[in-house]
């Protein structure tokens, strides 16, 4: 499947782009008995359903021509990745520096596992982040984190 997922990221992302939206996601799985090809999207300022209809409209005529799943029948959704989706790309993290961030850990640092922190630095290059934990800064693998994603409060 991922090869599916692969020549779409390869065929639709200049078009993407070229409308202001960037993709964060695509995935190609069963749901609910039929296989569907989803592209998250994301832009400054969030994203609307017009902004998903525009993408859907955009990648649309591409993927009839690419033909990605061999003539496999398939439901094509374009949306937005939701406010408390994981942090993955460089841009989510830049997003979310000197906010907080929920984290759970794969293996206990500083006999944390699963705690809300301040994100300070991040280095993807490097696999290494930073956090502030009331008032201290801890620096945590990327590998050894399991989840993070923004804390939400309402």
């Amino acid at each position: 499947m991922s090869k599916v997922i692969d020549m779409v990221q390869e065929h639709i992302t200049k078009a993407v782009e070229d409308i202001g939206y960037e993709i964060v996601e695509i995935t190609y799985k069963k749901y609910l008995g039929d296989m569907n090809l989803t592209i998250y999207i994301d832009k400054d300022g969030g994203v609307d359903l017009n902004g998903c209809e525009l993408v859907h409209r955009t990648i649309d005529p591409i993927l009839d021509e690419i033909d990605p799943t061999c003539g496999e029948k398939y439901i094509l959704n374009v949306s937005s990745p939701g406010i408390d989706r994981p942090l993955k790309t460089e841009r989510d993290y830049r997003k979310n520096l000197d906010k907080e961030v929920n984290i759970s850990l794969f293996e206990k640092v500083q006999d944390l596992k699963k705690f809300v922190a301040v994100l300070k630095k991040f280095d993807l290059e490097k696999g290494i982040i930073e956090v502030d934990y009331k008032g201290k800064n801890i620096d945590l693998e990327i590998k050894n984190i399991a989840l993070i994603k923004p804390e939400i409060k309402f």
